[in-house]
């Protein structure tokens, strides 16, 4: 008897199992999903059994022996391995690493000590008029479309809407899979599951000890806990009857794995389990992806429902070209003032946000229009100031140099040196020469976050940007305005995504405004722009249709296919001989499959030089393309699949 086992551990993308031989004391014993310790490559390691068989493949070399039996039950079955294999072929990766990443691995002592599951519980409720509404989606959800799309704007309810269909699930005697984008989002939610299903619950996510993960992972083997609840690491939980799968904010970004392999999306992956189990799948979301929308309208077995359960609240949109040409030229408009003063005499907080940090993020010369950039890197420099509020340093936010600051261009020596654009810095020091004896605090990623939360109570005004939004937004009570500075600057990077992640972002801020039945104001120099008529809610429709639009016109997502393959060196040289060899290698076995583009130049990133080469193909096109990359990229560059971002 043999056995295929799959090695836990990272190995080149082309190799997948080995052949065993399963000793004979132990052949009454073994079955597929196990854990076992092989012999390989001198070491002692341990590996998943995927097949039984009666004959090994023919190799020169002799057949090992399987050395012992790990795991006394497989710790996940057929279909498990099967979404592993697909996962390993769709994203090019090796199914040796992807195992490695999804399975845990047994405790070295057996008899670990029990961690206590001290999880809080809550329980929600709901408005009759909220309660009606919530019905309504039910029964829509009830019916036989395999997958549906919320698109929620109140976190209240939507949580009501997930809590009825898992309790569904489980009277049915299915499973039920809820998948977060962070930690935070998982213990967010998790309270209220705690309550309604207090022994069912499970909860895997990558901030656990590795006994933790493996006694919540036998817990949900066992069948004791039927619903799962955890980060993109928790996709392969081993619920043997799953019939509900959730993706929970779909829109995140967290969903995509991009730092390191495999390169996995967790909503394609969420959706090819839902195919493998039978089960139903739902997206929620507060400003769904143009992927996932397109789906949910376009196949038959999908749905989109859109939830209008909080009342809206007006957003003000203030045209920063007017207050220009009525010769304001602050970066707050006459509007934003004269409501903060009012917020202001009743007590409440203001919470102001941008994209930016900083003083001003460019530099040039109004003489011969240098704009200073990062010697090492070319990326235009900020200027940030010291405790005096003066200029002191050019940074560079992307390798992390440092410069001082330049009394005259270093290409023409001309004097006239303008600080144009405005980061947090540069906005904290406005509000503080108009309300100098409010308690202004800003916070980002610059800022000390020792005492944070005294801080944030004590403050009058608070001065944040995506670090602020994503770490204490939240935790901010008493806001009667929240106003954003310079919406159009996500607009116009040079990524495809670029109108979706601006999309996503105001709608986040202004649901948060909502919530709280506060003012929002947004101050921008495109009140007319599609991305922000549809994200303040004046026509939501038309950001989608125009979107959809554009990435048709230009063969994106969902309409076409995309790889992004990557190199790093520590020499540009080096870098970009790199990529122009392997460049006409592709142009010459794939040019007529796909759209094929390389940089012109290395970027310095963390001290390394990186070049990319980007693929655009079809549908039709795709097994070819995966299988050329799989024979032909070698194992120094990576590849990423459906990338979230082209830069």
């Amino acid at each position: 008897m043999f056995a295929e086992v799959i090695p836990l551990v990272r190995l080149p993308k082309k190799l997948s199992f080995f052949d065993y031989e399963v000793p004979q004391e132990i052949e009454g014993q073994i079955k597929i999903g196990q854990i076992v310790v092989i012999p390989f490559r001198g070491k002692k390691i341990k590996g998943v059994v995927g097949n039984i068989k009666k004959e090994a493949q023919k190799v020169n070399a002799p057949i090992k022996k399987i050395l012992k039996i790990l795991s006394d039950e497989p710790i996940i079955d057929e279909k498990g391995l099967d979404l592993l294999s697909w996962i390993a072929d769709y994203y090019v990766s090796s199914l040796p690493l992807v195992a490695k990443t999804f399975l845990p691995e047994p405790p070295l002592v057996k008899r670990s000590r029990t961690f206590p599951e001290n999880y809080l519980s809550k329980q929600l409720t709901v408005s009759k008029s909220d309660a009606e509404e919530i019905k309504k989606l039910l029964a829509l959800l009830s019916d036989d479309k395999k997958i549906s799309l919320l698109h929620f704007d109140n976190f209240k309810n939507k949580t009501v809407i997930l809590l009825k269909c898992a309790e569904k699930a489980i009277a049915e005697g299915r499973g039920v899979l809820i998948l977060e984008p962070q930690v935070p989002d998982v213990l967010g939610i998790l309270p209220y599951f705690v309550n309604l299903f207090p022994d069912k619950t499970a909860v895997l996510h990558g901030e656990m000890s590795k006994t933790e993960y493996w006694q919540q992972w036998q817990k949900i083997k066992s069948g004791k806990a039927g619903i799962v609840i955890g980060t993109r690491s928790a996709l392969c939980a081993p619920l043997a009857k799953i019939g509900l799968v959730i993706v929970d904010n779909e829109e995140s970004s967290d969903f995509k794995q991009s730092d390191q392999n495999p390169r996995y999306d967790t909503r394609e992956t969420s959706l090819k389990r839902a195919e493998i189990t039978g089960a139903k799948i739902i997206f929620t979301s507060q400003a769904p992806r143009p992927e996932t929308y397109f789906l949910s309208k376009n196949r038959p077995d999908a749905q989109y429902l859109a939830s209008t359960m909080t009342p809206r609240f007006p957003t003000v949109l203030v045209d920063m070209n007017g207050e220009i040409k009525n010769k304001n030229f602050s970066p707050l408009s006459e509007k934003i003032k004269e409501e903060i003063s009012s917020v202001l005499t009743k007590k409440q907080k203001i919470v102001l946000l941008l994209n930016r940090r900083g003083g001003s993020t460019l530099i040039l010369c109004r003489d011969c229009d240098y704009v200073f950039r990062c010697k090492r890197c070319d990326n235009p420099l900020t200027c940030h100031e010291n405790e005096c509020n003066l200029p002191n340093k050019l940074i560079c936010h992307n390798c992390g140099s440092e410069e001082p600051i330049s009394l005259k261009c270093p290409n023409c020596q001309g004097s006239s040196i303008k600080y144009a654009g405005m980061g947090t810095q540069a906005l904290e020091r406005e509000i503080k020469k108009i309300f100098p004896e409010k308690k202004i605090l800003r916070i980002d990623s610059d800022s000390e976050t020792a005492n944070i939360g005294k801080k944030i109570a004590e403050a009058d005004i608070l001065i944040g940007t995506q670090f602020f939004i994503r770490n204490y937004l939240i935790q901010t009570q008493d806001v009667g305005l929240v106003g954003i500075f310079s919406a159009d600057t996500l607009l116009y990077r040079p990524d495809f995504r670029s109108s979706e992640k601006t999309f996503s972002w105001l709608r986040s801020i202004i649901n948060f405004a909502h919530s709280l039945k506060t003012v929002i104001i947004i101050q921008t120099f495109f009140p007319n722009n599609f991305v922000i008529q549809g994200a303040a809610g004046i026509k939501p429709d038309e950001f989608y249709g125009e979107e959809l639009d554009n990435r048709l016109n230009l063969n994106y997502p969902p309409f076409g296919f995309l790889a992004k393959l990557s190199y790093a060196d520590k020499n540009a040289e080096t870098c970009l001989k790199e990529a122009s060899n392997l460049y006409e290698k592709i142009k010459n076995g794939l040019a007529p499959l796909a759209e094929i583009s390389v940089d012109e130049k290395p970027r310095l990133q963390k001290n390394k030089f990186f070049c990319k080469i980007i693929l655009k193909f079809s549908e039709r096109n795709r097994r070819a393309v995966k299988d050329f990359l799989e024979e032909n990229i070698p194992d120094e560059w990576t590849i990423d699949i459906d990338p979230e971002s082209l830069l």
